[in-house]
């Protein structure tokens, strides 16, 4: 009769050693608990651009001539107006020097031209001389006085060709490698250096039409009414702000296109390189927020979870719908309710209905 018992005991006992190993019972795991209550959020977007100088010169030869020195140092930063390069000056000094004896010339006819029109009209009002002398004299004076105009437009040509000569930055910015080398011979639009001003720096961004905030103000800005931007750079991001979007939307990749302008005094930042910009697209009131480390994957492909934890603290895997990421966390859009626990890690500990210990359960 014992020996029956015993057989009919033998199930039982290898289940529970099974689930007690040694012994000894399992604990329950202790994991961390949130208790899901409605806050405000602010909802950002992260886009990807490049960046770029906010301006670009290439900096030409106006003259030609022998190229006679390079004023400044390549790769720094340049002042607006401050020299550049000299070009030998000599053939347009001379040219100057002819122009304004012409107008020295010019203006010595004008003055015989005056003196004759003073006589002859003087003479004329008295009837001593026709009035085919008076005409010559009135055309010879207009004509002395045109020739003096055309001496002093030659005389501005010339001298700006001297200005020419020195070539100066035409806006405040880090200067290139230089295009020429002094003594080389160059002629009118040679490329002579390029100039990028970087404060501040440019990032060309794209975002969807299909976006779900492509409506908002957030993602429609003006000059009026730029967007606050935060470039994530390296070290502290950086704040700035989007001052322009395209009209049109690119029909082969079905993006529009934004510019965003950074400060960038030290020039950290260097055109051309890849980064993110986190624009600030949308706020909620009342939305139920949860750690990422609270979701897990749900039943279905694609689908998500999470393990709700009931009054006697035994876990749910209960499906949820995922809203927009928030700067608190990810936003449920349903599934969950104010009030309901949710397990926020651990969660490869735990399956559904086994029992836990609560961590520090928030509110």
């Amino acid at each position: 009769m014992l020996c029956g018992l015993t057989t009919l005991a033998l199930p039982a006992l290898a289940k529970e050693a099974k689930e007690q190993p040694g012994g000894h019972k399992m604990p329950p795991p202790v994991v961390p608990v949130l208790t899901v209550q409605p806050q405000p959020v602010t909802v950002y977007e992260t886009f990807t651009g490049s960046t770029a100088a906010n301006r670009s010169v290439d900096v030409r030869a106006q003259i030609g001539g022998i190229l006679d020195s390079r004023d400044y140092t390549e790769g720094q930063l340049i002042k607006k107006d401050a020299s550049l390069f000299k070009i030998d000056d000599k053939p347009y000094v001379a040219t100057l020097h002819e122009a304004q004896a012409a107008v020295s010339s010019a203006q010595a006819a004008l003055n015989a031209a005056q003196r004759d029109w003073n006589r002859i009209s003087t003479l004329f009002a008295k009837g001593v001389v026709s009035v085919k002398d008076r005409d010559d004299a009135q055309s010879a004076l207009e004509i002395a006085k045109a020739g003096l105009q055309v001496a002093n437009a030659k005389v501005s040509a010339a001298q700006i060709n001297v200005n020419y000569t020195k070539v100066t930055a035409p806006i405040t910015g880090i200067a290139g490698l230089r295009a020429v080398a002094v003594g080389n011979l160059i002629k009118p639009g040679d490329e002579l250096v390029q100039i990028n001003d970087i404060d501040p720096i440019q990032v060309l961004l794209t975002y969807s039409a299909d976006n779900p905030y492509a409506s908002t103000r957030a993602l429609n800005p003006t000059p009026a009414h730029p967007t606050t931007a935060l470039l994530m750079n390296a070290g502290k991001p950086i704040k700035g702000s989007v001052n322009y979007r395209s009209i049109n939307v690119d029909p082969q990749t079905n993006t529009v296109k934004m510019r965003a302008l950074f400060p960038n005094p030290a020039g950290d930042i260097k055109p051309n390189a890849f980064v993110r910009v986190k624009i600030q697209v949308a706020q909620f009131d009342n939305a139920l927020v949860i750690p990422q480390t609270a979701l897990t994957s749900g039943i279905r492909p694609g689908s998500y979870a999470v393990y709700t934890v009931s009054k006697d603290n035994e876990v749910h895997l209960s499906p949820v719908e995922l809203g927009p990421d928030s700067d608190k966390g990810q936003i449920i859009e349903s599934g969950l309710s104010a009030g309901e626990r949710v397990v926020t890690d651990g969660l490869i500990k735990l399956r559904p209905g086994i029992q836990i210990e609560p961590l520090a359960d928030k509110k």
